[in-house]
């Protein structure tokens, strides 16, 4: 190792950390790649696409519901709508378009917003901020709509029980609430076992679906006509009110695509695209035909074709398949959720959480038991107050439209900067797809008083927490600025104060690059000693998921002893600071790392009242403050015990 003067460009030292984690998708057994595939396949219909893959049991009841009639062309227009809404939407744009956008394997709404960030940031040109608060919002949105989908897909299974016989339905509720009790505990299990467990269940359902569509398409082969779009364009020439307000219900259709984009760093984006393209695409249309022509051909079938549509002998078969395929239609949106929080952690949207890995194999897959229980929670409100498929579906369009428009105007941005498409190129593909979702948003905005009200209230407030947490974490960041160099600091100290050195290492987590951390500050104006080794680490969360082992640690020599330590990490990881420092051994001079002889000196930040001199209303304050007080402890954070963990309380004022 070279040491090298203050003053001078100091050379740095490159440790690598072996943690044999391996990226998102990948599989790391000596299973041949086929049967990876498969397996990833297999693990993606049971986590991945249960949300879309549930929409034929109420969309096309919804839209002809909406409708009030049942004859021919509104039958076949809307089925024309939504058949045409899947290609387009999760087809093209989803599938096509949005999924090559993968942040390094990992995908969602925050994902894309670190992605469109890290492009201006190579471009040395800020991020404008009313593109990452709308980032903001349809991450917010994406956790009302987690909180919808688990309530309306297990209740409407559950009320195929009505199907079977009336006297059923007093335990429709108290049954789905079961259920649902049960799916929520399972999550602790991690995606891997839940996926593995609810795959082969989704792969049969996404059978018996299309099993049941080919044999009412048999009966009545004319419905196929509604392939073409001039169905949907008559519908549209001849009742446009309707039209509009029939696609107020289409969305259901489209419920879930968002889960595709989000969950890609569960199972990798070829998986889940073989999956969409060989299995579930071609399963969910066939079923949509088949419901349609049970519709036109058997009276009364309107109330529940998808129930209506099987054989009178296989009625139960259907209601039981129903009922253990919503359970996994949850799935999506909560691995969804999970991964979002994890993400939006890192990346300074959202205060710590507790966050558990749940894989060895895949990172990635985590459980995070805060935002669990408060899906658990809001999900069982929406059970208790709604109590009905029918109602909850008023809720649903106006959270997955939000979420898909404002995805499309990150696409706009990232295509044009970061992938440097031309002006043409991108209005050739983004305005179709703007106008699309616009549509989609507009068509819902009257379900607002019905219930949409419900996940635009949730996005509001999520939308407010994560926003004051960034203003607050910047504020916080402008005030670290202020510190003074920890160059000078260290020279100072050791020149002017001569503080005993005592034995043992000490280690100081900081903000800043450079800054001197306001605990080794604290600790040497009211204590008076130095430890005989002294790391200050800095620990960067880059916009990449992850980042390269060779260069993810970089060493400064402070003399005498005294070391800064720079730590990157992308946002899918988190750090380890004892496995950290364990790899700089024979790196520094006369130091081998030794948990028994090392302290942890950890900040407790409390905000004042007033603490950002008018930066931020009082109201702010005093939720950031909040936020700050009951998030994760920086030692879990960390991976530290307990017991060499010192921890420093300081007042700071913005």
């Amino acid at each position: 190792m070279t040491t090298t003067s203050s003053d001078a460009v100091r050379p740095r030292i490159r440790a690598r950390v072996r943690d044999g984690a391996q990226r998102g998708g990948e599989h790391a057994s000596g299973d041949g790649p086929k049967q990876a595939l498969l397996g990833l396949m297999l693990g993606a219909l049971g986590v991945v696409f249960g949300d879309i893959g549930m929409s034929p049991i109420y969309a096309l009841r919804q839209g002809v519901t909406e409708a009030g009639r049942v004859d021919v062309p509104v039958v076949m227009g809307i089925l024309s709508m939504i058949v045409w809404a899947v290609v387009v939407v999760v087809m093209i744009k989803y599938v096509s378009y949005v999924m090559r956008a993968d942040n390094e394997g990992e995908g969602g709404i925050v994902a894309l917003t670190a992605l469109v960030r890290s492009g201006y940031e190579q471009q040395g040109r800020h991020k404008p901020h009313w593109l990452l608060m709308a980032g903001l919002f349809g991450a917010a949105m994406f956790y009302g709509d987690s909180m919808i989908t688990p309530a309306v897909s297990v209740l409407s299974a559950v009320e195929g029980l009505h199907q079977v016989s009336a006297r059923f339905d007093p335990f429709i509720v108290p049954c789905a609430m079961a259920i649902l009790v049960a799916l929520f505990l399972f999550q602790r299990c991690g995606t891997a076992v839940v996926g593995k467990s609810f795959g082969p269940v989704m792969a049969l359902w996404f059978v018996w679906l299309a099993g049941v569509g080919v044999y009412r398409i048999a009966q009545h082969p004319d419905v196929l006509r509604a392939v073409s779009p001039t169905w949907a364009w008559a519908l549209v020439h001849a009742h446009p009110l309707l039209a509009f307000v029939v696609l107020g219900e289409v969305i259901l259709a489209l419920t879930g695509a968002e889960a595709l984009y989000a969950d890609i760093g569960h199972f990798g984006r070829r998986a889940i695209r073989l999956a969409w393209l060989f299995i579930v695409f071609p399963a969910i249309v066939i079923g949509y035909f088949g419901q349609a022509a049970t519709m036109l051909y058997q009276p009364g079938a309107e109330k529940q074709p998808f129930f209506y549509a099987a054989p009178s002998w296989a009625l139960i078969p259907t209601v039981i398949i129903a009922l253990l395929a919503t359970v996994i239609a949850s799935q999506a949106v909560i691995s969804g959720a999970f991964s979002m929080t994890s993400q939006a952690i890192e990346l300074g949207f959202l205060p710590r959480l507790r966050v558990i890995e749940t894989s060895k194999k895949h990172r990635g897959q985590v459980y995070v038991p805060a935002v669990n229980l408060l899906l658990f929670a809001a999900v069982m409100f929406l059970v208790l107050t709604f109590r009905s498929s029918d109602k909850l579906t008023s809720a649903y369009g106006i959270a997955v439209g939000l979420t898909m428009l404002i995805t499309t105007v990150q696409m706009v941005s990232l295509s044009r900067n970061v992938w440097r498409w031309p002006w043409l190129a991108v209005a050739a593909v983004s305005v179709p797809l703007l106008a699309i979702d616009a549509l989609l948003v507009a068509a819902n905005v009257h379900k607002i008083p019905q219930g949409g009200w419900f996940p635009v209230a949730v996005g509001i407030v999520l939308f407010t927490l994560m926003a004051t947490w960034h203003r607050g974490r910047a504020l916080s960041a402008e005030h670290a600025s202020k510190a003074p160099p920890l160059d000078a600091f260290v020279r100072h100290v050791l020149d002017d104060k001569h503080p005993a050195r005592v034995p043992g290492t000490a280690v100081y987590p900081g903000s800043r690059l450079g800054a001197t951390p306001s605990a080794l500050e604290s600790n040497v104006r009211h204590n008076r000693v130095l430890h005989r080794t002294v790391i200050v680490f800095v620990n960067r969360s880059e916009s990449a998921p992850r980042v390269d082992e060779h260069t993810r640690i970089d060493v400064r020599d402070l003399g005498a002893g005294c070391y800064e330590v720079i730590s990157r990490h992308g946002f899918t990881e988190r750090p380890n600071l004892p496995r950290l420092l364990a790899s700089l051994d024979g790196q520094l001079a006369d130091w081998r790392f030794d948990s028994k002889h090392t302290t942890y000196f950890l900040l407790r930040d409390e905000m004042t009242p007033g603490c950002s001199h008018g930066q931020m209303s009082r109201a702010r304050e005093w939720l950031f403050g909040e936020m700050a007080f009951h998030s994760a402890s920086s030692a879990e954070y960390y991976g530290l015990v307990g017991e060499d963990v010192v921890e420093l309380g300081v007042q700071v004022v913005l």
